[in-house]
């Protein structure tokens, strides 16, 4: 069974070393896939029994690697590269399997569909960039106007570039201010605990909605937080402030994310009814 892994693996590495590549590439990528990673291991350390180094396919971790097999034969012969995405979940679901046995289904399942989630956000990455700054701009620019500020929003400049003008102070609103790291580790966090906890199909879709959203009102908050406190620091300080406040509304929002999630009732074990 060893053996078939390392041809398994063999054959998703082309697949594989382009997702590694683009999280490498680009930074929001990269913090995306370590918030990924830290909260499988945050979950395996909440566990009541502590996993174990298991090196060995039980019956649903070949069920993971079959279903990532067959995901990858029917986009090679339907020449469907969409296909890739739910084999490459499967795939790493039957990587965590492999590793620490069947006991950990329920986080190898919401492992598999948020690593698919992950995919999907390498896929869109270039795509996204504008579209993200723009209602970044347009939800800050009305955050300031809320807040009883003088808020534009428009492009100056050879080549454009989009400023947020608050109070005649302009800002651009740079591509690392799209929010997309922000926003994809709360998408990421929001799959990942989802799928592996038993909840409600209900509370499931709550938390799949709300965790983008969330994401996108946070870098909204981030960037009036930054136009509101760059009078008040000064030139010297803005690179500080930019930094403490990008952390603080990162962390904070993943953390909401959880907290919101864990505050979720979980579903029992299934018992079979008696019969009389």
């Amino acid at each position: 069974m060893r053996i078939l892994w390392v041809v398994v693996l063999l054959a998703f590495a082309p697949t594989i070393f382009w997702v590694g590549s683009v999280a490498v590439a680009h930074e929001q990528i990269r913090d995306a896939a370590v918030v990924l990673l830290f909260g499988v291991v945050i979950l395996m350390r909440e566990r009541r029994d502590p996993a174990r180094w298991v090196f060995n396919f039980g019956r649903k971790g070949s069920a993971f690697l079959a279903g990532a097999c067959l995901s990858a034969g029917a986009a090679g012969l339907l020449h469907q590269p969409l296909l890739l995405v739910p084999a490459l979940g499967l795939l790493a679901g039957g990587i965590l399997l492999f590793l620490f046995g069947d006991e950990l289904i329920g986080i190898a399942t919401g492992l598999s569909v948020s690593f698919a989630g992950f995919t999907i956000l390498a896929l869109i990455f270039s795509l996204s960039d504008f579209p993200l700054r723009l209602f970044a701009g347009r939800a800050s620019m009305w955050l300031l106007d809320v807040f009883g500020g003088q808020a534009a929003l428009g492009f100056a400049g050879d080549p454009a570039k989009l400023i947020l003008i608050s109070n005649g102070t302009p800002f651009e609103v740079a591509p690392e201010c799209n929010g997309f790291g922000i926003t994809s580790g709360c998408i990421l966090l929001g799959l990942l605990l989802a799928f592996s906890k038993r909840l409600r199909v209900l509370d499931k879709i709550l938390i799949v909605v709300l965790s983008p959203l969330l994401g996108l009102f946070s870098n909204a908050v981030r960037i009036l937080l930054i136009v509101l406190l760059a009078p008040l620091v000064g030139p010297e300080g803005y690179g500080v402030m930019h930094e403490v406040v990008g952390i603080a509304m990162f962390f904070g929002t993943l953390g909401f994310v959880w907290w919101l999630v864990s505050g979720l009732p979980e579903r029992g074990p299934q018992t079979k009814s008696a019969i009389s």
